[in-house]
């Protein structure tokens, strides 16, 4: 499973070795930003350790009748774990120290938390003991792409493993490769995504291509009577959406008034209008400082609609000035 992870050579390397030499900790963080790769490596270190021959390589052989269980999804001691909604509630928690309790049916309980950063503080409360005093043979796996939103004492007990973003040229490949993207499209959202192949992908999807598209165009050109669409803004998650688009558009704006160096540009595919941009960089300095604002009205949970109307006010004003 190993095998089609990009970039993270380091992680899997590092979780090998300590597989094959049997020096596994009880308690692992896998940190690092969305989409590169944390969630596919807690799945093969996870076969890796309930493997019957996995010390011999470090990595699942795949054959045996443990990694058929576990690629058949029916391994007795795999416990998976994810929010149900909008997190991980203290139940589920309390499902799984049950679990591990008990003996395993072979050599030992692997629990993977993915998005543990959502677990509830009365969740990670409940998960503390079990961290603290692990029950016999078992193993948790914690992945999360925010690690600062979990208790520093749930932090303190476990291994931290660090994903790093992937080069936007790695990117690119995997989905040619892997997605059939065209090469030009995927060079834009390459740019675009952060080093996160999760990220491209969502950026590549035409429902997020048509928002990304009337994002830019409001930002080149802000007024508030594009905002009253009550169609728009539904949720916090789009108005993240948008935050994050206009963020990247005032940022190449900014670096290339300041530098000229189309290298710098993420929104590659907007490169001709940029280079045409005429604003003055106090302009586009104001506008960037004017989206941050937004963000962090947006995270005090200010309703959404104020913070774009709000903000594209804001714009307009900058913007309209004598440049």
């Amino acid at each position: 499973m190993y095998d089609h992870i990009r970039g993270q050579d380091n992680a899997i390397a590092r979780l090998k070795t300590l597989r094959r030499l049997g020096r596994v900790a009880h308690a692992y963080l896998f940190t690092g930003p969305p989409g590169v790769g944390k969630d596919t490596t807690a799945k093969a270190f996870a076969g890796a350790l309930l493997c019957e021959a996995g010390s011999e390589t470090g990595a699942a052989c795949g054959l045996c009748r443990q990694c058929r269980l576990f690629y058949g999804a029916a391994h007795p001691d795999l416990h998976l774990v994810a929010p149900e909604g909008a997190s991980i509630g203290i139940d589920q928690i309390r499902h799984v120290n049950a679990a591990v309790s008990r003996k395993p049916y072979n050599r030992r309980h692997v629990v993977v938390i993915n998005a543990a950063d959502l677990c509830t503080d009365q969740a990670q409360n409940a998960f503390l003991k079990t961290l603290e005093e692990p029950p016999g043979a078992v193993v948790f796996i914690l992945v999360s792409d925010r690690a600062e939103a979990l208790l520093p004492t749930v932090l303190s007990r476990c291994c931290e493993v660090k994903f790093r973003r992937l080069k936007p040229e790695m990117v690119a490949e995997e989905l040619v490769k892997r997605h059939d993207v065209p090469p030009a499209e995927a060079k834009a959202v390459a740019a675009l995504a952060g080093g996160s192949i999760g990220r491209a992908l969502e950026l590549h999807s035409p429902e997020t291509a048509a928002l990304r598209k009337k994002v830019l165009a409001l930002a080149a050109s802000p007024a508030l009577a594009r905002v009253n669409d009550k169609t728009l803004f539904t949720s916090r998650a789009e108005v993240w959406q948008w935050l994050d688009f206009m963020s990247l558009w005032y940022r190449d704006l900014l670096l290339y008034r300041l530098t000229g160096d189309a290298g710098l540009v993420v929104n590659t595919d907007y490169l001709q209008e940029i280079q045409k941009a005429a604003y003055a960089a106090p302009q586009l300095l104001g506008a960037v400082e004017a989206v941050e604002t937004g963000k962090k009205m947006l995270r005090a949970n200010v309703h959404q609609r104020l913070v774009m109307e709000g903000l594209t006010a804001r714009l307009a004003s900058i913007l309209t000035k004598a440049r």
